[in-house]
């Protein structure tokens, strides 16, 4: 028979070896149960801001961030190592050359085909899912952090903007009634505690407005490192979606963080299936020929090779063992990392009520100090209180003016901080996440 017709016929055998089932199929592509279970969930919002100039803000943030091209290369490279391990089920063509004892160089070419490797080959493929399907995992909790991080970012120069302000109409009004202290001092109607007292209380107003000067300073280089470029404007912080009503155990499952920890487990899980299959032999079809003085094949030789490990040292006992130990950590990393979530979504599920309290506690002590200023004053016109009198009513108006400034920061920050931690803040900003790269 010709050698080129074996070569044919061989090649035959090896189309059709891909086919037929045997005790373990090389195409077979186990993935673990965490993984197969693992879809992407519907949104459980209760609405959307995601056509809000402060979502864009943030998309826009996001989408800038140098982190989130490198986390698209790295799936990219992820889907790359699934297809480059699916590979080696497909024949393999090599050629290579071997000298002669008269000094002849014989060009040789091999064509083999696995036919079966004890599901090896497909455990590889199954752990390069796994790890594929962790890297996605891993990036969408990278863009859930990033987009809380620019949430932040914009509530806190909303924030300390807000608290300059503040700090600037409180040294106004407090350097003119230590203007009228000092006129009543020089009138000899006052006395020195009193001046030095009103002069004291300026000194403070002027440092909390350096204070916050300084606040609103860190904050805008925040920006600029978060949003890439000084801020033109704050957009108005719209209140965040509600979730729905599931238990805390349900929005937990939604992080992608506890996902990726689970899809980490995979990984582990898949090694030590692996590991156990190392020793396992191996069997190949293989056709050879070589060229006799480099022009036509002089013959060719088809035969089946099988590797067995035999012994190898305790190396194959000591992977599985190190296998079952890195699977074990990982499923006690699992458990952490849930308890804590747990903990981190009651935390800021509870600010979120508790904070509307105390908002409106501070809103009535505002109500209730403009008042006592008011009286306050009226009662230095028809000389029955001092000006002091009506300087700590102008402090404790400023604390309750303050403490609002900072409490319905505090509410935006923890409404996003639950959506955060569930993963449910990219729906909700309209943030665009990346394919999962093993569908």
């Amino acid at each position: 028979m010709k050698p080129w017709l074996i070569c044919l016929s061989f090649l035959g055998v090896i189309s059709a070896c891909g086919t037929v089932e045997t005790g373990a199929p090389i195409l077979a592509e186990p993935v673990s149960q965490e993984i197969a279970e693992d879809v992407p969930r519907a949104s459980n919002l209760e609405g959307s801001v995601a056509n809000t100039p402060f979502a864009e803000l943030v998309r826009a943030s996001v989408a800038n961030a140098p982190t989130s091209s490198a986390g698209v290369a790295s799936i990219v490279a992820a889907k790359s190592r699934i297809k480059a391990e699916k590979g080696a089920f497909l024949p393999q063509i090599n050629a290579e050359t071997s000298i002669t004892s008269g000094g002849d160089a014989v060009p040789i070419l091999r064509l083999s085909q696995i036919i079966y490797d004890g599901g090896k080959g497909a455990g590889r493929v199954a752990l390069r899912r796994s790890e594929a399907r962790e890297t996605w995992l891993s990036e969408i909790s990278s863009l859930s952090a990033l987009s809380f991080e620019a949430v932040e970012t914009i509530v806190d120069l909303d924030r300390n903007r807000a608290l300059e302000a503040q700090a600037q109409r409180n040294l106004s009004r407090t350097r003119s009634l230590v203007a009228d202290l000092q006129s009543r001092f020089d009138a000899g109607a006052g006395s020195v505690a009193d001046l030095l007292a009103g002069q004291g209380r300026q000194s403070n107003a002027e440092s909390e407005l350096a204070q916050a000067q300084t606040d609103v300073a860190l904050a805008t280089a925040t920006w600029v490192e978060v949003f890439g470029a000084p801020p033109s404007g704050i957009p108005k912080i719209p209140a965040a979606p509600h979730l729905g009503k599931r238990s805390l155990e349900e929005l937990v499952a939604r992080s992608p963080r506890l996902r990726g920890q689970i899809a980490a487990s995979a990984i582990r899980e898949n090694e030590v299936t692996l590991a156990k299959r190392a020793t396992r032999p191996t069997l190949s079809a293989i056709l050879e020929t070589d060229f006799n003085q480099g022009t036509l094949p002089s013959d060719a030789n088809a035969r089946l090779g099988i590797d067995v490990p035999i012994y190898r040292g305790g190396i194959a006992r000591a992977n599985i063992d190190t296998a079952e130990a890195g699977l074990e950590q990982s499923r006690a990393g699992e458990e952490a990392l849930r308890r804590e979530l747990l903990r981190s979504l009651a935390q800021a599920l509870e600010e979120t009520s508790s904070i509307q309290g105390r908002l409106a506690s501070a809103r009535r002590a505002v109500r209730t100090n403009e008042k006592a200023l008011e009286a306050a004053r009226g009662q230095v016109d028809i000389g029955r209180g001092t000006l002091v009198q009506t300087l700590d009513a102008l402090r404790e108006l400023n604390t309750a003016q303050t403490r609002i400034i900072q409490l319905q920061a505090q509410a935006r920050r923890a409404e996003y901080a639950v959506l955060a931690v569930t993963g449910d803040i990219l729906d909700a900003l309209g943030i665009a996440q990346p394919v999962d790269p093993t569908l």
